[in-house]
C-alpha cells in the first residue's frame, strides 16, 4: 500500500498513532494531496464536515499487520494543524457534538456531505450547511519556504449566521488576536501566545465577519449570506510572532478568489488503458476456470486485491479492489485474446461490494455507499457522489462494511461486520459494539435512509438476493459461531452472534443456518450466488454457488426446504483459482465471473494477491449430485447421469459420519466437532448405511439409515465442560457422505458431501 500511487485522495479512517485506538484523526477521513508538487495533505471529515488537519512531508503510511488491514494508516509527515472531533460548522455558535454515539454523520438539519468532484489532481468537496450549498477546495502553497494551507469556499445564500471551526488555538488570557486589514475584505490575523504565533489570512469575507477563540479553536463567524459568497482562508504554520511578512506577500501575490465552477468541469483522462491476456482453462470436466489476467505490473503499483464484480450494459466488467480502486474490464466476449483494463476510480475506503443499476456504478465502502459518475464519458470517474453515509464507523479494524445487492423493488442491501475481539481477553481490549455492528441494512432506491432488518451477524462476507427476493449470506466462525455457515435471512430475526443481537432480553435461540460449513472444508466462505444462467444445466437452476475467501475454491450448495425450514448440502467443485475467491456474478454471456483476493488466513492455488476468473460450463457430464434430500431414515442423492448399478447399490461404497456443534462464546471450533451420541466427546460418529436402492432411471440413490430420525436431529448437547456461556438449543447435525461410485460409462464419481440437517 505504501508503494502504491493512490491518486489525488484516499478515503480511510486515519489514526495519528496506529498503536492507540484513541488517537483517531478522522473516522471517515478523505486525505487530499494538495499543492503544486502534491507535497502536502489535508484531511476532510465527511461525518463532521470539518477539515481534521494538515501536514507536510509525505502522504499516508500503512502498516504490515494483516496485510495493511489491521491498523489504520497515519500521517507520514509533520502535522501543522488539526481540529477536534466536533462539527466543523455551527448555526448558533455551539460546536458540541450532537450525535448520541459520536459516530456517523451529523444530523441533516446541520449539514450533509454530498460528494467530491475531481478535476485532474484537484479535489472539490460538496456539502450542505443548513439550507446553504457549500463547495470547498483544499489547497497549499509555499511562500518564502513557509507552508500555507488554503481553503477556498463558495456558499449559496442562507438566512442563518454560520460559524466555521478553523484550527486549534491556545485559549486563555495569554492569547491575543491582532487583525491586520490590507484591503476591504482582505487581511490576516496574528494569533499570539507567548513568543509563538500562527498567521491566518482571509480574502473575500464580508465586512460583518468576525473572529474569536472558543473551546481552544479559532472560529470564523459569518453574517447571513444574501447572495452567493466566495472567499478563501489560509493557515500558516506556528512560528515566531515577528515573522509575518510572508503572509502579506501571499496576499499581495494572490489572484482573486477562484471561481469554483472551473474546478467542477471534468478534466481529460489521467490513466492509460492497460492490456492483458485471457488464459483459457483446461476443459476436461463439466466446468472450466479461465484466468482473466490482472494488470499486476502497472504504472501505479496498484495493490490488486479484487473484492466484487458486476457488469455494465455494454458487457464490461466493473471490478473493485480492496486497496481502493475500481476497474473497468473490456474484452470479455472472447474465449481467448486480449482484455482492456481501465482504472475507473481510486481512493475509496476498502470497497467490498459493487452493484450497477442503469449503468450507474454503486460501490460499498467502509464509510459510505458511493455512486461513481463519469460525466464526460472518458472512462474515469470524476464525481464521487455520497449515496448514503449514515453507517457508523468506529475504532475497530474488523468491522468492515460488506456486500451490495438489490431486490426486485430496487432496494439496496449491505451488511456490517462486528469488531474483534468483542470481549475482554488477556492482553487485549473489549471492542465497542455500536447499533450498526453485525446487522443487515436495507436502503430504498433513492438511498434516503438506512433500515436495519436483521441482526446477529458476525463477519458476513457475502450476500446475494434470489429470484424471489430471498436474502442469503455467509458468515465466518468465531465467538457464538462454532463454524462458518450460510444463512437464509429472516427479516427481523436474530442470526446467532450474541454480541450483535441488539435486543433485550438476551436471546436464547436464533435463526438456524441453511448450511454449517466444516472448518476443514472451508475456513472462510464468501458469497452465495444463485444460479440463474440459461447456459448452465437446468438441474442446477435455483441452486447456489459459494465462493471461498479462505480456501480459494468454488462450491455448490444444494438447498432443501422442509416445513418452512431451510437446510442444505455443500459440495466442492474441482476448480482452481489463483487467489481466494470473494465474489461472483453471472454475465449476460452465461458465464460466471469471480473476483478474488488473498490476505491473512486465506490461500490461493496460484499464490496471487488478487485474481479474476471466468467459470464456464462445458456441457460435459456433471459428475456431482444436483440434489440431496432427507426423509425419516433415508438420504437421497440425485445425479444427472446414469450410475453403474453395482457400484451404486453397494453400501461399502458409502462412508458416512455425523456430528454437531455447540452454541457458545468460545471462539469457533478450529475444526473441533462434537459427537451426537456421546455428548462431550470431540469426535464424529460413524453412521451405518443399511442398504442402498437405485431408482428406475438409475440417477437417484436412496441410502437407508435407520438411526436418522427427527429425535436424533433435534437432540441437544447439554452443558459441556470447558465451553463458556453455552446455551442449549438444537443445532441440527452435519452428515458427511463420502462416496466412491461410477457412472454408467465407467467414469469415476468420488466426492464428499456435507449435509446440514435440521
Amino acid at each position: 500500500m505504501n508503494a502504491m500511487d493512490h491518486g489525488p485522495f484516499v478515503s480511510s479512517t486515519i489514526a495519528t498513532d496506529p498503536q492507540s485506538t484513541g488517537s483517531i484523526l478522522a473516522y471517515k477521513g478523505i486525505a487530499v494531496r494538495v499543492g503544486e508538487d502534491l507535497d502536502a495533505v489535508m484531511v476532510f471529515d465527511t461525518d463532521l464536515l470539518r477539515v481534521a488537519g494538515g501536514w507536510t512531508g509525505g502522504f499516508l503510511k500503512w502498516y504490515p499487520a494483516r496485510d495493511g488491514l489491521q491498523e489504520f494508516p497515519s500521517p507520514d509527515g509533520y502535522m501543522h494543524f488539526s481540529t477536534s472531533h466536533r462539527p466543523g460548522w455551527s448555526r448558533d455558535g455551539n460546536f458540541s457534538d450532537p450525535r448520541p454515539w459520536g459516530y456517523g454523520p451529523v444530523p441533516s438539519t446541520l449539514g450533509t456531505y454530498k460528494g467530491l468532484y475531481l478535476h485532474g489532481d484537484q479535489v472539490v468537496f460538496s456539502y450542505t450547511i443548513v439550507e446553504s450549498n457549500v463547495l470547498e477546495k483544499p489547497g497549499f502553497e509555499r511562500v518564502k519556504d513557509q507552508p500555507v494551507f488554503t481553503r477556498s469556499f463558495s456558499i449559496t445564500p442562507t438566512t442563518d449566521s454560520l460559524s466555521i471551526q478553523l484550527t486549534e488555538a491556545p485559549d486563555g488570557p495569554a492569547t491575543k488576536i491582532e487583525q491586520i486589514e490590507l484591503a476591504p475584505s482582505e487581511g490576516y490575523l496574528i494569533i499570539q501566545s507567548g513568543d509563538q504565533a500562527r498567521l491566518v489570512a482571509y480574502s473575500g469575507l464580508p465586512a460583518q465577519a468576525t473572529w474569536h477563540i472558543a473551546h481552544r479553536h479559532l472560529i470564523l463567524q459569518l453574517p447571513p449570506v444574501v447572495q452567493q459568497l466566495s472567499f478563501e482562508l489560509a493557515l500558516g504554520p506556528v512560528g515566531s510572532a515577528k515573522e509575518h511578512q510572508y503572509m502579506e506577500e501571499y496576499l499581495r501575490s494572490k489572484r482573486p478568489v477562484p471561481d469554483m465552477s472551473a474546478w467542477l468541469t471534468p478534466a481529460t483522462a489521467r490513466w492509460k488503458v492497460l492490456e492483458t491476456e485471457i488464459k483459457p482453462g483446461n476443459d476436461t470436466g463439466a466446468f472450466v476456470s479461465d484466468e482473466l489476467t490482472a494488470p499486476v505490473d502497472n504504472p501505479w503499483n496498484s495493490f490488486l486485491r479484487f473484492s466484487a464484480v458486476d457488469f455494465m450494459s455494454d458487457g464490461r466488467a466493473v471490478v473493485t479492489s480492496l486497496s481502493g480502486e475500481v476497474w473497468l474490464v473490456g474484452g470479455l466476449e472472447s474465449t481467448s485474446g486480449g482484455l482492456r483494463w481501465t482504472r475507473f476510480a481510486t481512493g475509496l475506503n476498502q470497497p467490498l461490494g459493487v452493484k450497477v443499476v442503469d449503468d450507474q456504478v454503486y460501490v460499498t465502502g467502509r464509510d459510505q455507499i458511493t455512486i461513481l459518475h463519469d460525466r464526460n464519458r472518458d472512462g474515469e470517474a470524476d464525481f464521487y457522489q455520497n449515496f448514503n453515509n449514515q453507517v457508523m464507523v468506529s475504532k475497530n479494524f474488523h468491522a468492515s462494511t460488506l456486500n451490495l445487492d438489490t431486490d426486485s423493488k430496487g432496494n439496496f442491501y449491505f451488511a456490517k461486520a462486528t469488531p474483534w475481539p468483542p470481549v475482554s481477553r488477556q492482553g487485549g481490549v473489549k471492542a465497542e459494539i455500536t447499533p450498526h455492528h453485525g446487522v443487515l441494512f436495507r436502503m430504498p432506491p433513492d438511498g434516503s435512509r438506512l433500515d436495519i432488518i436483521a441482526s446477529g451477524l458476525r463477519n458476513p462476507n457475502g450476500l446475494s438476493i434470489g429470484p424471489n427476493d430471498e436474502i442469503v449470506y455467509s458468515d465466518n466462525e468465531g465467538n457464538w459461531v462454532p463454524t462458518s455457515k450460510v444463512h437464509l435471512i429472516e427479516e427481523g430475526g436474530f442470526h446467532g452472534f450474541m454480541y450483535s443481537a441488539h435486543r433485550d432480553p438476551v436471546p436464547t435461540d436464533f435463526v438456524k443456518p441453511m448450511l454449517w460449513v466444516p472448518h476443514f472444508a472451508d475456513n472462510s466462505p464468501s458469497t452465495p450466488i444463485f444460479i440463474d444462467s440459461p447456459s448452465w444445466p437446468a438441474a442446477l437452476q435455483g441452486q447456489l454457488l459459494l465462493t471461498s475467501y479462505g480456501r480459494g475454491t468454488l462450491s455448490l450448495v444444494l438447498p432443501e426446504e422442509i416445513g418452512g425450514e431451510w437446510q442444505g448440502a455443500h459440495v466442492t467443485l474441482p476448480l482452481q483459482f489463483r487467489s481466494g475467491t470473494n465474489h461472483g456474478r453471472f454475465h449476460r454471456d452465461g458465464h460466471l465471473y469471480v473476483a478474488g483476493l488473498t490476505s491473512w488466513q486465506s490461500v490461493g492455488h496460484g499464490g496471487d494477491w488478487g485474481s479474476f476468473h471466468r467459470v464456464r460450463y462445458t456441457g460435459k457430464p456433471l459428475g456431482i449430485p444436483v440434489a440431496v434430500k432427507v426423509k425419516e431414515g433415508i438420504i437421497e442423492l440425485k445425479f444427472t447421469e446414469e450410475l453403474d448399478a453395482a457400484a451404486a447399490t453397494d453400501p461399502q461404497n458409502y462412508q458416512l459420519s455425523q456430528w454437531t456443534y455447540p452454541w457458545t462464546s468460545q471462539y469457533g471450533t478450529r475444526g473441533k466437532i462434537y459427537s451426537v451420541r456421546s455428548p462431550g466427546a470431540t469426535q464424529a460418529d460413524s453412521v451405518l448405511v443399511e442398504s442402498v436402492k437405485l431408482s428406475d432411471d438409475r440417477k437417484t440413490v436412496t441410502l437407508e439409515i435407520p438411526e436418522l430420525t427427527q429425535q436424533l436431529v433435534r437432540s441437544t448437547l447439554g452443558i459441556l465442560p470447558g465451553l463458556p456461556d453455552m446455551i442449549e438449543t438444537s443445532m441440527g447435525l452435519v452428515l458427511a457422505i463420502d462416496y466412491n461410485l461410477r457412472s454408467a460409462d465407467g467414469s469415476e464419481l468420488k466426492q464428499v458431501i456435507h449435509k446440514t440437517i435440521h
